[in-house]
């Protein structure tokens, strides 16, 4: 049970966002950061032969990473990455207050993102999968002073699981497990800047409802760190 529990059905979906409301300003201000975050490892309960058990969850640490440019002053494009889960690219417009290099005061933005990975692992149970994922937030913030910006995230993403699995064990060889997962969250977060370097600290809530699973809920937190130019 065990073994068909953890047969390379595994996958993660994301946790904290660590996104603001501000664009970069300008064109091609850039910014990259690493992240430690949680992450949603989500398993194939294969258990008894069949997908409908559902999936089970377990959160567990992992490195994240953003990379942002701006394309002109109130708009970016993004690059989201947390590891072993998709990456994701997408573009964020602010519609209020001043981009980063404008200065202080209410901010607000959206964004939209997408991507999508194929994956095949190999062992006495091969398992050919694609995760597919859209992201959409909406972001609000006040900047205090150059140094510091306090944000908030409401977020809402889908996630696709589509996999064949090629099993040894006639109980799980052939099934087709397909899952889809849907994340509503908010966080909310503290940005600090010294002059080109940056620091965040991160809290959230975030509910998973996953195919034919039993809603899941959780606080979550995380920080990074990074330098902009």
């Amino acid at each position: 049970m065990l073994f068909q529990f953890g047969c390379a059905t595994k996958y993660i979906l994301p946790a904290n966002r660590f996104m603001t409301p501000e664009s970069e300003g300008g064109a091609f201000n850039s910014r990259f950061e690493f992240q430690q975050t949680p992450g949603n490892q989500l398993t194939a309960d294969l258990s008894n032969g069949s997908i409908e058990e559902g999936v089970l969850t377990q959160q567990i640490s992992r490195s994240g990473y953003l990379f942002s440019t701006s394309l002109f002053d109130q708009f970016d494009f993004f690059w989201s990455h947390t590891g072993s889960a998709n990456s994701l690219f997408g573009g964020k417009l602010q519609f209020l207050g001043p981009s980063r290099k404008g200065g202080v005061g209410h901010k607000m933005a959206i964004t939209a993102a997408l991507g999508g990975n194929e994956h095949e692992i190999e062992g006495s149970t091969n398992v050919k999968f694609e995760l597919t994922g859209q992201e959409f937030q909406l972001l609000y913030g006040y900047r205090f002073s150059e140094t510091v910006m306090a944000y908030s995230n409401l977020s809402y993403s889908s996630y696709n699981f589509s996999g064949l699995v090629d099993s040894s064990d006639i109980v799980i060889d052939g099934l087709e497990p397909k899952y889809q997962t849907k994340i509503y969250a908010l966080y909310g977060g503290m940005e600090l800047d010294f002059g080109p370097f940056f620091g965040k600290a991160e809290c959230g809530y975030q509910e998973l409802q996953t195919s034919f699973t039993k809603t899941e809920a959780h606080f979550i937190y995380g920080y990074s760190i990074g330098l902009s130019w």
